[in-house]
């Protein structure tokens, strides 16, 4: 973060990670910030709004983590269970563009997707119908989880036009993304 900050002359921004649950918290930059979530490294003082609060929301829940952003007048905060950042109502590319997720996502058929969502104890769901989110699903949360058998199932019938987005943080802060494709 406070590489881009200096490149642009602008004033540096201030990421603190607090694990849940928050018995200490840290002022994170650079690598070690990176290897938690790589995205958290590109937000910066003219990040849109909308892109912050989502990236934020979405790193929250992926870490299990109080996240609090600082730079200029800016201050947002994020909790691992908070509905913050949702994309509902958003055309998936759109979400796709606000969480910054990058590159193409894995295309996986519907069960074996099915399949390993239900073994996922963090992650997020996006599930999409006539091309909008129209449900945002923290994996790590219990309440949202009562809810994934429900949405998997629209998923598995080719007739509800549903897609299933899912994506979950690597190793190392990298995401690894799949979108079910039906034949």
């Amino acid at each position: 973060m406070d590489s881009h900050s200096a490149q642009q002359g602008g004033p540096t921004a201030r990421l603190t990670v607090a694990f849940y649950p928050p018995h200490w918290a840290a002022e994170m930059r650079g690598a070690p910030l990176g290897r938690l979530d790589a995205r958290l490294l590109h937000l910066h003082a003219r990040t849109p709004q909308g892109t912050l609060c989502a990236v934020l929301h979405d790193s929250a829940h992926l870490l299990g983590a109080h996240l609090t952003y600082r730079c200029q007048e800016r201050h947002l905060s994020a909790a691992p269970w908070s509905d913050g950042g949702t994309q509902r109502g958003v055309p998936l590319g759109l979400a796709r563009h606000a969480l910054m997720l990058p590159g193409t996502p894995r295309p996986q058929a519907p069960a074996p997707l099915a399949r390993i969502l239900l073994t996922w104890t963090h992650g997020t769901l996006l599930i999409v119908q006539a091309g909008q989110v129209c449900e945002h699903l923290n994996l790590a949360d219990e309440l949202d989880r009562l809810h994934l058998p429900h949405w998997l199932e629209q998923g598995l019938d080719p007739r509800a036009h549903v897609t299933l987005h899912a994506h979950r943080l690597r190793p190392g802060g990298r995401l690894e993304q799949w979108l079910t494709r039906h034949r």
